[in-house]
């Protein structure tokens, strides 16, 4: 009688444990991620890129300068 009980009872656990893990819902996708702020592209820009134009320039013509003198 004992081995029939716990055939019959190891039975039911699994029956019950397998619907269980059957019924568990997936969790919900993650938020997306938040866009990166838009910022407008004013004068600044003008103002950087002739900076640096006149930084080339300079550093240019000290290099040509250089190299005069050294040969």
């Amino acid at each position: 009688m004992r081995p029939q009980i716990v055939a019959i009872l190891t039975i039911v656990l699994s029956l019950l444990n397998s619907t269980v893990m059957h019924a568990q819902a997936t969790s919900p996708p993650p938020p997306p991620p938040t866009p990166p702020p838009e910022l407008p592209l004013d004068s600044g820009i003008i103002l950087l890129i002739i900076a640096g134009l006149i930084y080339g320039c300079y550093k240019v013509s000290k290099n040509i300068r250089l190299a005069k003198t050294r040969s």
